[in-house]
């Protein structure tokens, strides 16, 4: 049996745009929605604002928990994409509006799942476990990025490209960022990321909300590492016997909390608070004509 490598990848994929009604969002100028075919096997999606094809989008055998979840950008301790409601998969093309920008195509897909599948949710509070993020004692060791920084734009819906380095951790092209892991050794390399997508991203990464008591205003050219316990995870999933097929990469690292304290200079404080959760209340398992 192949040794499982394990990858987390698209630093987009958990990153939280700002929300607003889908009714009053523009709309896709065409769109298809319609049921994948039940022998389609693969999970592709390409396309829209930011990648090489902006004014076609395209996904085909999607999970629909996994474009609920991406398109409101919901986190993992949100909305799993486990939920019995949503596990129908679907294919969409679409034509998105010249100029669109990345917040308006989310509420573009918003919009259609809500016209097509007929998908109604609500939130709701309740007390939980958060992390208060906060500037440690020494002082933040964040580097702002020049007022004229720019990077590569990245496509939203890829993975982004890496090797791994000698020291096992992910390493990214030149003037490319992104966030990824294998065999239990993870990196995140971000340019001109903004205190909100830093509490976003760690609240992703930890399973809880990370709310950003740093007063920090800027932007910041970010290269951090962290290890996660792979072993322990197989053994949690009943995945014993693959414990002994781990690739040996070398000590995993430091915990992400403990790589927050050391190489961003800000400390996590464990604390209790209100969680956002999100309950979907109806969706139709097929969607309306096109």
């Amino acid at each position: 049996m192949r040794p499982p490598v394990l990858v987390l990848a698209c630093l987009n994929l958990c990153r939280i745009y700002a929300y607003a009604q889908a009714a009053d969002a523009p709309s896709f100028e065409v769109a298809s929605v319609k049921p994948a075919s039940p022998s389609a096997t693969a999970i592709s999606c390409s396309g829209g604002p930011g990648t090489t094809s902006p004014g076609i989008w395209r996904c085909s055998n999607v999970p629909l928990a996994f474009l609920i979840a991406r398109s409101y950008g919901f986190q993992a301790y949100q909305f799993t994409p486990r939920a019995p409601c949503c596990q129908g998969r679907f294919d969409f093309t679409a034509k998105v509006p010249e100029g669109a920008t990345k917040e308006q195509f989310q509420r573009m897909i918003q919009k259609l799942l809500e016209e097509r599948l007929k998908l109604k949710l609500h939130h709701e509070q309740k007390e939980m476990a958060i992390y208060e993020l906060t500037v440690g004692e020494k002082g933040p060791k964040l580097k702002e990025s020049p007022p004229d920084a720019s990077s590569e734009p990245e496509d939203p819906w890829a993975p982004p490209e890496f090797r791994m380095g000698v020291d096992g951790y992910p390493v990214f092209p030149a003037g490319r960022g992104g966030l990824a892991g294998a065999n239990g050794h993870y990196r995140w390399t971000g340019f001109h990321v903004s205190m909100r997508e830093i509490v976003t991203t760690l609240s992703f990464y930890l399973g809880r909300p990370v709310v950003d008591a740093t007063g920090l205003k800027g932007n910041y050219d970010i290269d951090m590492k962290w290890g996660i316990d792979v072993a322990w995870l197989l053994e949690s999933a009943g995945l014993r016997d693959q414990i002994a097929e781990l690739p040996d990469t070398g000590p995993t690292g430091p915990t992400l909390i403990r790589a927050v304290q050391d190489q961003l200079g800000l400390k996590l404080n464990s604390k209790k608070g209100l969680g956002d959760f999100v309950v979907v209340d109806h969706v139709e398992k097929v969607p309306t004509e096109n």
